[in-house]
């Protein structure tokens, strides 16, 4: 393990102006409540839970991200940052303390997804052999856990081997990038939406979570895979008991990828085009993604 205390890192600042007004950036991660409690999650009508009445917990939510970046409407970079990789289950750290940001409104913010470079700083709970292993895959994400039906056990270990630049990140309320106050202090976040491994659909608004599909494919041995959740068609899914996959309705259910690109039309290959769209902003802010 390396560098894990390291938080405070020194910038390089392009001209930006003479005024010399300067404040302190801290950029934190985070997976949310669902990344160290799992699904359900939520209470009331926020709750997120599985429509097919499934629960789920994380052992492992790794992210390796090789960059962050501020620019101004010229698109001058505001700042690098060294290559870090975090465990969201273990909690919300700070990964990066900047000092000395420009006093000004920076509406394009970005931060990388990419496989851990060798110098890659690991934040504290991270292991060596876990982000040895997603350098082997060229993963950028390395998420493990098990769902359950409530009589038996699914495990599940995803290295998803993404390359996302997550750009022009806006907060909910739909304000562009964020604004560095003169001596001052403003703290952004990176999130992490999990949830979005386990939508059945991208081509709407209305998706739910859904296991059955995965658990269908589960040897009772083995933690799935994406390699395993090929053996499942999107537009051919079937249950455990091999029979077409059906909702609490009847209807049949197919996986819509709407506008994500798929290299094969199975589940495995849905599941990591759907990771390439779990880097949000502020919370519930969203970004634009570039593959």
């Amino acid at each position: 393990m390396k560098n894990v205390n390291s938080m405070v890192l020194l910038m390089a600042v392009a001209a930006c102006g003479d005024s010399g007004a300067s404040g302190v950036l801290e950029v934190r991660l985070s997976g949310e409540e669902a990344s160290r409690e799992g699904f359900p999650v939520g209470t009331g009508d926020d709750v997120i839970a599985f429509a097919d009445g499934y629960t789920l917990t994380f052992d492992k939510v790794l992210v390796s991200i090789v960059d962050v970046t501020l620019a101004d409407e010229s698109g001058t970079a505001g700042l690098g940052a060294d290559p870090i990789v975090a465990d969201l289950h273990l909690g919300e750290p700070v990964a990066w303390t900047f000092e000395g940001v420009p006093a000004q409104r920076w509406p394009n913010v970005s931060y990388t997804y990419g496989a851990p470079p060798t110098d890659a700083r690991l934040l504290e709970g991270v292991i060596d052999a876990d982000v040895e292993a997603m350098r082997a895959a060229g993963a950028s994400l390395l998420v493990a856990g098990s769902a359950s039906d409530g009589t038996e056990s699914y495990p599940f270990e995803l290295m998803l081997d993404i390359d996302v630049l997550n750009t022009r990140c806006e907060g909910l309320d739909e304000t562009d990038g964020l604004v560095v106050p003169d001596n001052g202090v403003v703290q952004a976040e990176l999130t992490i939406h999990l949830d979005h491994l386990f939508f059945d659909t991208y081509a709407s608004d209305d998706a739910e979570l859904r296991f059955e599909a995965w658990a269908a494919v589960y040897d009772g041995t083995s933690p799935l895979t994406l390699a395993t959740l090929a053996n499942q068609r999107i537009a051919e899914l079937e249950d455990r008991t091999g029979e077409p996959l059906r909702d609490s309705e009847g209807a049949l259910v197919i996986y819509d990828p709407g506008t994500l690109e798929l290299e094969s039309s199975d589940l495995g290959a849905y599941v990591r085009a759907a990771a390439t769209t779990t880097g949000h902003f502020q919370g519930e802010g969203h970004c634009d993604y570039e593959l």
